[in-house]
This record gives structure tokens, sequence and C-alpha cells, in this order.
């Protein structure tokens, strides 16, 4: 008897926020990508990168389950008239999301199931305009390089911007990044520092990555001044 696919899990992208991916599920993921792109509030369109073929409604909440046990600050997190509201995107690359689909593939004997999708000249010529837009904004914000350290921790580390102009948590000693899955997180080790040279950072805030290192930045830059 042939399976019959209720929807999809899928790996969306934006060349808008390309540390982010959405991950999500949907019955008709083409009709899904049209509604989120009716939208103007977002520079650049998504573009389906990948999906799994699922057998029940909203499979993705298990995966959503399984990126959260791993490491809950993944998950983009707001908090919108005193509520916190839980979104679908993951700070982590296409390329992990993929491989973590492509795991649970393997071992469950599915692999037929999931689909690498093509990018269209389009959605690639958006790509390669957003890159340039992100070097002009990097070149602007003149992210300084800092050293700091962590009682979380006990480790020095060093903040800087990548080439790509992501942002880089760098071990002072073994001079290796601080991957995504780390735990503790960057955003933890850097959360811990702040707090180390007094600074407030409340349980639950939602401050980013990168908010949270600009924040640290001035902290470290008037102390050695």
């Amino acid at each position: 008897m042939d399976k019959i696919f209720q929807g999809v899990i899928y790996i969306l992208t934006n060349p808008s926020f390309p540390e982010y991916v959405k991950i999500g599920y949907a019955k008709d993921v083409r009709k899904r990508v049209k509604n989120l792109n009716a939208s103007s509030s977002t520079p650049f369109a998504f573009r389906i990168y990948a999906t799994y073929d699922v057998l029940e409604e909203l499979e993705d909440l298990k995966l959503h389950s399984i990126i959260d046990n791993l490491n809950p600050d993944l998950r983009s997190r707001d908090e919108i008239d005193g509520k916190q509201r839980v979104r679908e995107f993951f700070a982590m690359t296409k390329e992990t999301a993929y491989g973590i689909f492509e795991a649970i593939a393997e071992i469950s004997g599915t692999s037929d199931r999931l689909h690498l999708w093509t990018a269209s000249f389009k959605e690639e010529a958006e790509e390669e305009l957003a890159e340039e837009n992100r070097d002009t904004i990097l070149h602007n914000h003149h992210f300084k390089e800092i050293e700091f350290s962590s009682s979380l921790t006990g480790k020095r580390y060093i903040s800087k911007a990548s080439e790509k102009g992501t942002l880089m948590i760098v071990d002072a000693v073994s001079g290796e990044e601080v991957p995504n899955f780390s735990k503790p997180s960057k955003k933890q080790i850097v959360a811990q520092a702040l707090k180390d040279l007094g600074e407030t950072v409340e349980k639950g805030q939602n401050d980013t990555l990168y908010q949270l290192v600009h924040r640290l930045e001035k902290l470290v830059l008037l102390k050695c001044s």
C-alpha cells in the first residue's frame, strides 16, 4: 500500500537574515512560501532550501523539541505585552539544519523522503545582493575585536566579525570558534561576562547575541581606556 504523505517539514532561508533558518510544517510548502512572501516586511524573499515528507501533520514539533533539547538558545523568542512568543526561526546555517534532517532520515531509513531544492536564478541573485549589502553594513558598523573572560566557563574569549559579517566568539587559547550547539551557548557565555562586569542581565531577556556583544564591547573598551 502506497504511503500518503500529509505534508512536509521544511527548511526556509531568507537572505535578509542568513544566520537563521525557518523550520516548520506545511501541507503545501509552495503556498506557504507564497503567503510569507506576500508581506513586505522583509527586504528579500523566503526560499525553500529543503523538505522532508511526513505521514502526519505538525511533525515539525518533534524536530523543534529535538533542537530545543540540544540547545534552547538557538530558538528565536521575543516578548510582546508581557507574553513570550516562541518562533520557528533557529540560529543555525542552512547546512547545519539540513544535516539534522539528513541524520534523522538516515537513522529512520527514510532518506527517500528528504529533498534538497535547487535555487532559482532569481534566488541566487538575491543572495548575492544581500551578501553585498551585509559587507557594506559590516564596513559601516566597525565591529571591534575585544577579549573578555566568562566565569561560566573560566575561559577567555575573543569576539570579532568574520569575513562574511557574522559574529564569532573564539576561544582565546585554542583559537577555535565556539560552535552554535555548544553548552553553554555563546549567548550564555557573553551574558555571564556582562554579569561579571557588573551589568544586569535579566533571566529570559530577549537580547540577541549581537546586542549582548555590543554591550560587552562598550564595557571592555571603557575599562581599557
